[in-house]
């Protein structure tokens, strides 16, 4: 269990269930797979704190940070906003994840989102250059401008 500080509120966030945790694990698997496999210098990390330029803190499920704007972990929350992150759905996130979070994400320089649905089996990508969001079934491939080469089976996150 840990707490968020969202736009001043602190939020406990209860563990997530199995089919959220194996999504996650897969994602993070396949984003330390594509770095070691392209030499990637950026940074991917797992439920870490995040400073945002409006005090909150939060902890998303996976972040990444291009080699270029790549921070060192120290005690304390990360003083840089990722350049992408993953928020994985559960029932005591959901309201959050699509709502306060995708628009603080969105409006504090994240790059990209991916919103992963386990009980939909669908990822949702919104980039914030196009403005714009893609939802992928599990027949589609994911795919990131953020990630050259990098792409995987949707249905692979949601095999569990």
């Amino acid at each position: 269990m840990g707490i968020e500080l969202i736009a001043g509120e602190a939020v406990v966030v209860s563990p997530e269930g199995a089919a959220s945790s194996a999504a996650r694990g897969e994602l993070h698997v396949a984003l330390r797979r594509w770095q070691e496999d392209t030499g990637d210098e950026g940074l991917v990390l797992q439920d870490v704190f995040v400073a945002f330029p409006d005090g909150s803190r939060l902890a998303p499920d996976i972040s990444w940070w291009s080699a270029a704007r790549r921070q060192y972990v120290s005690a304390g929350a990360i003083q840089s906003v990722p350049d992408l992150v993953v928020e994985v759905l559960s029932p005591s996130t959901r309201a959050n994840d699509e709502g306060i979070k995708r628009e603080l994400y969105m409006g504090s320089g994240v790059r990209e989102l991916w919103v992963v649905d386990p009980d939909a089996h669908t990822i949702t990508c919104v980039q914030a250059a196009a403005g714009g969001e893609d939802v992928l079934g599990e027949d589609d491939s994911l795919r990131s401008d953020l990630l050259p080469g990098f792409t995987l089976q949707v249905a692979r996150v949601f095999r569990h």
